[in-house]
């Protein structure tokens, strides 16, 4: 199999997940853009955050242009290689503008049941949907057997970087789970969906607040206010698993004033970019 060749491309960020340990790229990350031009989404890795020079400005809305490259060893359309020392930073948008390319990105569905047929007859593993209703939302711990597999696994990668003689991070387990139900504006929706959010910033609020005794309950609150539909509009996104390719994830969520209003990719209500679980 022969590789595509690496692509100058400019890119808009929407998002990235909590990073797992890799003994080849020392941690990574699966970060969610969209091609600025076609909006059309796209998953880019490997970028290891907490090892590049400057990797805050990294966030969701920032624009970017870099090398990519469709990675031929996953099967899924969208999954595309970084070349992350490449990487050019340009602006980032505001809030109304970065909400009016998520409206114009091909990947917006109706539901999940209308992500899932797409997927069966487009072979599409990313896709964005807007709720109709937030049923609940909730934290659980992790199991002790997931606890023991991830310090297995940074074991394993700090033993691999030790004979290359690089440095290696501790990174922290994600002790919970962060859980939202909800129901889609589609009949075929006939029972709400729950998925667990993958999102990073949601885990490092957690980290921030594990001493605390009312952490649990204040990160509930924090998701429960961003998430009120009577307020906000939510936007999720939800990708598959290399492992489990059939089966979508809650990878990211996003929400904006309802009072931003669009008028040729700017607002003059426009919000403040909202660092809340980022």
């Amino acid at each position: 199999m022969v590789d595509e060749p690496f692509i100058s491309t400019k890119l808009l960020i929407i998002g990235k997940t909590y990073p797992n340990h890799s003994v080849k790229y020392r941690e990574t990350a699966c970060t969610g853009a969209m091609r600025y031009d076609t909006f059309e989404m796209l998953r880019i890795y490997p970028i290891p955050y907490r090892y590049l020079e400057g990797s805050d400005a990294l966030k969701p809305y920032q624009v970017i242009t870099a090398d990519i490259q469709r990675d031929l060893s996953d099967p899924r359309p969208e999954s595309h290689k970084i070349r992350f020392k490449s990487i050019q930073y340009e602006r980032r948008l505001g809030r109304a503008e970065a909400r009016e390319h998520l409206e114009r990105s091909p990947h917006m569905c109706r539901s999940v049941e209308e992500l899932r047929e797409r997927s069966r007859g487009e072979s599409i593993s990313l896709g964005i949907v807007r709720p109709r209703e937030i049923v609940d939302v909730w934290l659980e711990p992790r199991s002790e057997t997931e606890r023991e597999n991830w310090a297995q696994k940074e074991f394993e990668v700090t033993q691999q970087l030790l004979l290359f003689g690089e440095p290696s991070k501790p990174l922290d387990f994600p002790e919970a789970k962060f859980f939202v139900s909800w129901r889609c504006d589609d009949s075929r929706c006939t029972k709400p969906h729950a998925m667990s959010l993958h999102q990073w910033g949601i885990h490092e609020l957690y980290r921030k607040l594990r001493l605390d005794p009312e952490g649990g309950e204040k990160i509930r609150d924090a998701m429960r206010k961003h998430l009120d539909m009577s307020q906000r509009d939510v936007y999720f996104f939800l990708g598959t698993f290399r492992a489990i390719q059939n089966n979508f994830g809650l990878m990211d969520a996003h929400d904006f004033s309802k009072t931003a209003q669009l008028t040729l990719g700017l607002s003059v209500t426009d919000e403040a970019p909202d660092e809340w679980w980022r």
